[in-house]
């Protein structure tokens, strides 16, 4: 299986501006596991991105 790859500056630029809301990020709660592993995205070995790459997509079938 194959998994494109996007690079971008930001998020946004990744998601078509007429399906996305204004988030108030002081209100929003993220879960602890999955804001360690933003916290320490770019700094994982592409190996380890992606395999967490391939899990999320796995299950989203």
């Amino acid at each position: 299986m194959m998994i494109p790859r996007v690079r971008a500056k930001n998020a946004v630029e990744n998601v078509p501006s007429e399906n996305c809301e204004a988030v108030d990020s002081k209100h929003v709660t993220i879960d602890a596991d999955l804001m360690a592993i933003v916290d320490r995205w770019a700094n994982l070995p592409d190996e380890f991105k992606a395999g967490i790459v391939a899990m999320v997509w796995a299950l989203s079938d």
